[in-house]
């Protein structure tokens, strides 16, 4: 979580668009799938990362909807369900 907070400011001036946003949120998942340890850690690196504006909103809730990578989708879609949920009833309150 360290390193996502000390790379946010850089990641912020590459991820201009939705486009560069999914791209880095598929990496994240990737690189979470591939180590057992950051998969518990997915749900507070994709919380950090929209806290510190790196990832919009719209960009995490279609990635939720359909824009998964098929590898380890069910996990990760199941433990950012309840970060999702929070996200809509925001919205739904605006």
């Amino acid at each position: 979580m360290k390193q996502v907070k000390t790379w946010a400011e850089l990641l912020n001036t590459f991820c201009i668009n939705g486009k560069l946003e999914l791209e880095l949120l598929y990496k994240v998942q990737m690189q979470c799938y591939e180590d057992a340890k950051l998969m518990k850690l997915f749900p507070e690196i994709v919380r950090s990362l929209y806290d510190q504006d790196v990832l919009a909103e719209d960009t995490i809730l279609h990635w939720f909807r359909k824009g998964t990578n098929p590898k380890g989708r069910q996990t990760f879609v199941k433990a950012l369900e309840p970060f999702v949920n929070w996200l809509e009833e925001a919205e739904e309150e605006e």
